[in-house]
């Protein structure tokens, strides 16, 4: 049995941030049509929940003797009848496709089991959401396969060219469901036509693991996969190739991806590797989250909304959390609100705000009028959210020369290259580095003058440091003597030996 942990006091009411550990980690959560009871199913889990009884466990599907347990009680995927709360559909871990009913009078709810459909794992099953006896099943083999729960049967067969990771139904339109695959396309079907799809979406540049259909909108689709990519399409456009009316760029790779109720621009996810958190996205902000939940302590398997601000989700440590919106993480009202943005010829401009900030907030309020016992109502938009109004400053830099480049194109100018020995260059283009203050220019000069020339006794102690300077003093006369011959039988080099030796061509570099 499950048990209850509340993390405030009082009852267990769903307003309040509720954790229920389990008895094996969960893959798939599902509630049905009123939201007064959720399935939890696993590999080793497969249980029923009622959400108004302080989320009371009111049914294990897996309470059966060991040897009458077997994979298809393992589930993948868990999904409710959207007419009967007593029917459910299951994806094993096999290749099977399991019926369930919770009426049935013996120990055993598995109602039918469709064997042999599939002939790799199935990842999603997907009741229709008006006619409650069509039932789709997505799997490993390429197929998607749509069955009749009346008569048991397959009523037809969708063949793709690779696995498919999720099917959902349109909620608007009859016919339509869309399908995501492994190389990344997203298709939309027609279940009367089985020869081919309607429309096909290169959404995404890895697989694609999930999509869910609008909730209010009947042509707008969301796909997301392992290229961190979340995508809403417009699938009623009649380009060949449709493109994307708003991308969110998530951390990591999004497992799952649902539509907030009530919100037509909110987008939540999860993901299977590395993130603990459920995220929520307003496709209007796409680079930064609308809010964030943040209660998981391992990775989140899989969520749902049972309203507009009540997050049920799955986690792979074993529990079961229940969070509302209020208690998210807002990072929008941490942030800083500055922004930049850089254009390739070098000019940028970015925008501040000042220090006074206010609050705007957009609900539906109640005013008194004369009369205090009457109230007139103001009616507002229900899908704005709440933002932070700053009055910005916006500041434009254009791109200048800096001064260092500009003394080194004076000093390149006045170099000598040629016509002289190579001492003689090396000690006029010294000097011009001197004159514009370019010490560490100078010094090189000087090291090439003694590689190529030999150290000169006049100029051996220039651009050295007074400790340099001490130990030259001390050098003895033995040496600054083979010096000096060395550094006469340099001085008669002439340009063409300063070229065949690559200084010409550092002198080139330096004008150009």
């Amino acid at each position: 049995m499950s048990s209850l942990i509340m993390r405030r006091g009082g009852g267990p009411q769903l307003n309040q941030k509720v954790t229920i550990n389990l008895s094996s980690p969960a893959n798939t959560i599902c509630a049905n049509k009123d939201g007064t009871r959720v399935a939890v199913a696993g590999r080793k889990i497969f249980i029923i929940c009622d959400t108004t009884d302080q989320l009371k466990e009111v049914c294990n599907l897996r309470n059966l003797p060991q040897k009458q347990l077997n994979l298809n009680f393992s589930s993948n995927h868990v999904q409710w009848n959207p007419r009967d709360e007593n029917q459910l559909a299951t994806a094993p871990t096999n290749s099977a496709v399991v019926l369930w009913d919770l009426n049935k009078r013996t120990k055993s709810k598995l109602n039918h089991v469709y064997e042999e459909v599939h002939q790799r794992a199935v990842n999603r099953v997907c009741y229709h959401p008006r006619d409650a006896n069509v039932l789709l099943s997505a799997s490993q083999d390429c197929t998607i396969v749509c069955f009749d729960t009346r008569q048991k049967t397959v009523t037809s067969r969708y063949s793709g060219a690779e696995s498919v990771r999720d099917v959902q139904y349109n909620h608007h339109n009859d016919h339509l469901f869309a399908a995501c695959y492994e190389s990344g396309v997203c298709q939309i079907w027609d279940r009367r036509h089985t020869d081919h799809a309607l429309k096909t979406i290169n959404a995404h540049s890895g697989p694609a693991y999930s999509c869910a259909w609008h909730l209010e909108q009947e042509h707008r689709i969301v796909s997301a996969g392992r290229d961190k990519m979340m995508k809403v399409y417009d699938t009623q456009t009649a380009q060949q190739r449709t493109k994307e009316s708003y991308s969110v760029n998530a951390l990591y790779s999004v497992a799952r991806v649902r539509w907030r109720p009530q919100n037509r621009n909110h987008l939540s996810s999860c993901s299977h590797l590395l993130d603990s958190t459920v995220a929520v996205w307003d496709v209007r902000r796409p680079f930064i989250q609308f809010a964030t939940f943040t209660e998981h302590t391992d990775v989140v398997t899989d969520f749902l909304w049972l309203s507009e601000d009540i997050l049920i989700s799955c986690v792979k440590d074993s529990k079961l959390v229940i969070q509302n919106m209020s208690d998210a993480s807002h990072i929008t009202d941490r942030a800083t609100p500055v922004s930049i943005s850089l254009r390739p010829d070098g000019t940028f401009a970015s925008s501040t705000s000042d220090s006074n900030t206010q609050r705007t907030k957009s609900h539906s309020s109640n005013v008194p009028s004369r009369n205090p016992i009457q109230f007139r109502k103001h009616e507002t938009d229900p899908y704005q959210q709440t933002f932070l109004c700053h009055t910005s400053y916006l500041h434009k830099y254009a791109k200048t020369e800096e001064k260092w480049l500009s003394d080194f194109k004076k000093c390149s100018k006045s170099f000598l290259i040629e016509g002289l020995p190579v001492d003689k260059l090396c000690d006029h283009n010294y000097q011009v580095c001197l004159d514009h203050g370019k010490d560490d220019a100078a010094r090189t000069w000087l090291i090439l003058k003694l590689l190529y020339c030999g150290m000169d006794p006049q100029v051996s102690t220039l651009g050295l440091t007074p400790l340099q300077l001490a130990r030259e003093q001390e050098q003895p006369d033995s040496e600054k003597a083979s010096l000096q011959d060395s550094s006469d039988k340099g001085n008669g080099e002439t340009t063409n030996t300063m070229k065949d030796k690559g200084i010409h061509m550092y002198c080139m570099y330096y004008r150009n």
